[in-house]
């Protein structure tokens, strides 16, 4: 599917003990980055204590502006990052709802 409306994505994130800091001075840099993209409406690092996984969110203006967004070398980094100083990952798209009809796109 081909989404022409705005798209969201949300990041579950379980950093290792120890690594806090440094991952989250990193995801920050990549997050301004992000903000700075074509078609990037919100991006966002929510992050949690406790044990409980940060969020790494982001809306788009649309389906290729994210898939250009996910084709740049600073989310290619991203990848590294995480698998360096995570635990785990979870996450995906998150349905929205065309304003003009208020179904699901």
């Amino acid at each position: 599917m081909h989404w022409q409306t705005p798209i969201e994505h949300e990041l579950q994130i379980h950093p290792r003990a120890g690594h806090e800091a440094e991952l989250g001075a990193l995801i920050d840099n990549l997050v301004d980055g992000a903000r700075r993209a074509p078609g990037c409406l919100r991006c966002q690092l929510v992050a949690r204590e406790n044990g409980q996984p940060w969020l790494l969110q982001g809306s788009w203006k649309d389906e290729d502006a994210l898939l250009d967004y996910f084709a740049t070398p600073s989310l290619q980094l991203l990848g590294e990052v995480l698998l360096c100083h995570c635990r785990s990952l979870s996450g995906g798209i998150v349905e929205t709802l065309d304003q003009a009809t208020g179904k699901v796109a």
